[in-house]
């Protein structure tokens, strides 16, 4: 059932309206718990309330080309697992075999096989690299609701085996499943938390058949990365920014300052033990100004070397690795943009886009023709580039000494705004779509097809398959895009020498 009324975090009479409405679905919804809702549940349980109950008014934010490509390659990892199986001959196994309980559970299993002496065993496919714990993906957790709900309907479960990527695998011709796929057996691990498991699916299943609330929600005391997409609706007088913006403010810190009740970075107490970081971003919102070195900020830019180079990487990867020489997960430069600025201030632009299927040899010696022998190359956030270089340094080897050089004079932009030019409206980050927007107003993504490096990535694939016309359209959105972060980067140098 679907609820559909206008409703807004901000306005306590259409909150109000909807909380009156949702006692009475309740009643009539059928709540199915999956494991995809059972993570969500030990994440935020009033977040899986909300989605079950009124889904129409769920954040869900858009459904990204990013996450289409995640969805993608989960299929394709499948793909390969059930590959390797068929080809053995003799393993009787199935796959999506679908479990229901009468209290709601429902499990979709990848495979299942019936073993030699009567027993069964359960896969869980991944696309990670490693079998994961932690909150957001639990493995462990997930494998043990599809255990508890096959049991439950019926169908006993001897081991369980959790299917993940080799991270050392290169693809060499045709994929080779058996090499590229880790078959981990985590059965003692499973039975280890299956009782807790047990408990907390039974706790969710009563949760979601009580009524609750709009008011807060358990995320008020994690840090904002693992806030749910929820937060705001059931938060809504949290202020942005907030205590939740502080740079690298862990969970015991929030805790504290929620306990005396601050939430507003205008409330924090001047005698609360901040790191000096946070501090300066308390201050400068409390002063409503930025926190500005002007001294470090100079001693940054007269340790510059021209001409400047502003460049930019995007690279690609993917789960099931796509080009021979390249593994799981591995990326490798698929373009770069490159504006040139003179010591007499003019600035002239250079790039490259890959359009075939191909890994970047050519990118490389274009870039050799591009950058010159002197000057910085100035990058945001270099270790990123940095990583590119050593990795292409690797395999090709005759280039070596060229990015070995260009890490040497690599600088880094970012590091001017983690302690010397600190504003209160990045909101907690540094990252160049935070601060683009403030110290040059006049610049913005918001107008681009592709507005960030996932999306980026996506385009690329996408421009390999497409035909001509689309594909010179994705090429002219994915060019556009990297050359603005090169030019953001001198707009905002050109900010920092104007203090």
């Amino acid at each position: 059932m679907f609820l559909r009324t206008q409703t807004s975090a901000g306005n306590p009479n259409a909150r109000d309206s909807l909380l009156n409405l949702w006692g009475h679905i309740l009643c009539l919804s059928y709540m199915q718990l999956t494991k995809t809702d059972f993570i969500q549940y030990l994440n935020c349980p009033k977040s899986l309330w909300l989605l079950k109950t009124a889904p129409d008014h769920y954040p869900h934010g858009e459904f990204s080309t990013f996450m289409q490509k995640l969805v993608r390659e989960g299929y394709e990892v499948e793909h390969y697992v059930k590959q390797l199986f068929e080809s053995a001959g003799d393993r009787d196994a199935s796959f999506q075999a679908v479990f229901e309980t009468d209290d709601g559970l429902f499990a979709r299993v990848d495979v299942l096989e019936k073993m030699s002496g009567g027993t069964t065993a359960l896969y869980e496919v991944k696309s990670s690299t490693s079998v994961k714990t932690d909150a957001k993906h639990n493995h462990l957790k997930d494998a043990c609701f599809q255990k508890i709900c096959a049991e439950r309907a019926g169908q006993s479960i001897d081991g369980v085996f959790l299917v993940h990527l080799n991270g050392e695998y290169v693809r060499d011709g045709e994929i080779d499943p058996s090499a590229m796929l880790v078959f981990a057996d985590i059965t003692e691990a499973v039975d280890d938390v299956l009782a807790e498991t047990s408990a907390e699916i039974d706790a969710a299943l009563a949760f979601l058949a009580s009524d609750h609330d709009m008011n807060g929600c358990s995320c008020t005391e994690k840090t904002r990365a693992n806030h749910c997409d929820a937060f705001s609706l059931f938060n809504p007088t949290v202020p942005t920014p907030s205590i939740y913006s502080l740079p690298f403010i862990r969970q015991n810190k929030i805790r504290d300052l929620r306990a005396m009740k601050v939430v507003g970075l205008d409330e924090v107490p001047g005698e609360f033990t901040l790191s000096d970081n946070q501090r300066l971003v308390v201050e400068s919102f409390q002063h409503n100004a930025p926190k500005i070195n002007e001294a470090a900020i100079q001693r940054f830019l007269s340790g510059l070397s021209f001409p400047l180079y502003f460049f930019d990487y995007e690279t690609y990867s993917a789960a099931v690795p796509y080009l021979d020489g390249t593994g799981p997960h591995k990326h490798f430069p698929v373009q770069y943009s490159l504006h040139v600025l003179e010591a007499d201030g003019s600035l002239d632009h250079k790039e490259y886009l890959e359009r075939e299927a191909r890994l970047p040899d050519r990118l490389v010696a274009r870039m050799q023709e591009d950058i010159g022998p002197t000057g910085s190359i100035v990058s945001w956030h270099k270790s990123f580039e940095e990583t590119r270089n050593r990795e292409l340094a690797k395999r090709y080897p005759d280039k070596t000494d060229f990015l070995n050089d260009l890490n040497d004079r690599m600088v880094d932009l970012e590091d001017v705004f983690k302690s010397d030019y600190v504003d209160a409206r990045f909101d907690g980050s540094t990252s160049i779509k935070k601060v683009l927007p403030v110290v040059c107003p006049h610049l913005d993504y918001k107008e681009l097809v592709v507005q960030d490096g996932a999306s980026a990535m996506e385009a690329w694939r996408r421009m390999i398959d497409a035909p001509p016309d689309e594909a010179e359209k994705i090429a002219s959105d994915l060019l556009s895009y990297c050359r603005l972060d090169t030019f953001a980067m001198v707009e905002i140098y050109r900010f920092l020498e104007s203090i």
